[in-house]
C-alpha cells in the first residue's frame, strides 16, 4: 500500500513549483474540453431535449435549439470533437509528466499529442472496448478493468515510440496487486470532486492538477518498485510483465 499522504503532499509541491502555472494550464485545458463537449452536445440537440424532459414548463431559449443539420454532419462534428478531446488529454498528461521531471512545459504542450495522435486515438478505442467487454460480464469486472489499464496513457506519453498494446500490457503489470489501493486513493478525492461539481467545475482549475500529479506520483512509485516502465529503476524487478498479454484473465 502506498503512502497516500506523502503522495498528495508531493503532488501539491510539484503543482506549486511548476515553471508554467499548472492552474492556468488547467484553465486552458478544461475550457477547451468543455467547449468541445458543449459543441458535441449542442449539435445533437441534447440540451433542448434535456430541458423539455426535466423542465417542461420552462421556456427554452431559441439558441438552445440546434440548427437543422444532416445526420452525417452531426456525426462528423461529434467525431471531430472527440478526436480533439483525445488530443488534449494527451497534452494534459504530457504537461504533467514534464512538470514532474522538473521541466518547463509551455502552454503549447497541450497540442504536443499531434506527434502520436494515431496511437492516442487507438489507445482510447482499445481501452474503451476492453472495459466494455469486461462490463458485459458484470459491472465490477468493468471497474477493475478500468484500473488495470489506468496507467496505459502515462506509459504511452512517457515513451511514444512504444506500441499501444505494449503500453496497455505495461499498465496491466504495473497495477497488478495495486488496483484495490488505487480504488482507495480515488475514494479520498470524492469530497473534492463533489465540491468541483457544486462550483460548476470552477474548482477543478485547482483540483485537477493536484489529482493528476498524485496519480503520476503513484505511477512513478510503482515503476520504481516493479521496474516496469520507461527508464524505470527497479527496486525489486518484477518478472510478471508479459507485453503480449494485455487482455489476460488477471483482475
Amino acid at each position: 500500500m502506498m503512502n497516500r499522504i506523502e503522495l498528495k503532499q508531493e503532488a501539491k509541491g510539484v503543482v506549486r513549483t511548476a515553471a508554467v502555472s499548472a492552474y492556468l494550464f488547467a484553465l486552458l485545458y478544461l475550457a477547451l474540453t468543455e467547449l468541445l463537449q458543449g459543441a458535441s452536445v449542442y449539435v445533437n440537440g441534447d440540451v433542448a431535449l434535456y430541458m423539455q424532459t426535466y423542465f417542461p414548463n420552462v421556456p427554452i431559449p431559441s439558441y438552445l435549439y440546434p440548427v437543422a443539420l444532416p445526420t452525417t454532419v452531426v456525426t462528423l462534428v461529434a467525431v471531430v470533437c472527440w478526436l480533439l478531446r483525445v488530443l488534449l488529454q494527451g497534452g494534459w498528461v504530457l504537461y504533467h509528466l514534464g512538470v514532474r521531471r522538473g521541466e518547463e512545459m509551455p502552454y503549447a504542450t497541450l497540442f504536443d499529442g499531434f506527434g502520436f495522435i494515431g496511437k492516442l486515438i487507438l489507445l482510447n478505442i482499445v481501452i474503451t472496448l476492453y472495459v466494455f467487454l469486461w462490463s458485459m460480464l458484470f459491472i465490477i469486472p468493468g471497474i477493475i478493468a478500468g484500473y488495470r489499464y489506468r496507467f496505459a496513457i502515462y506509459n504511452l506519453c512517457e515513451n511514444p515510440d512504444i506500441g499501444v498494446m505494449e503500453a496497455i500490457s505495461m499498465s496491466k503489470a504495473q497495477t497488478a496487486g495495486y488496483k484495490g489501493d488505487l480504488f482507495l486513493l480515488d475514494l479520498t478525492f470524492i469530497g473534492w470532486n463533489l465540491l468541483c461539481s457544486l462550483t460548476l467545475g470552477i474548482l477543478s482549475i485547482w483540483i485537477a492538477p493536484y489529482i493528476i500529479q498524485t496519480n503520476i506520483g503513484y505511477f512513478q512509485e510503482i515503476k520504481r518498485i516493479k521496474g516496469i516502465g520507461w527508464q524505470a529503476r527497479p527496486e525489486q524487478p518484477d518478472d510478471t510483465f508479459r507485453p503480449t498479454d494485455p487482455f489476460g484473465p488477471e483482475l
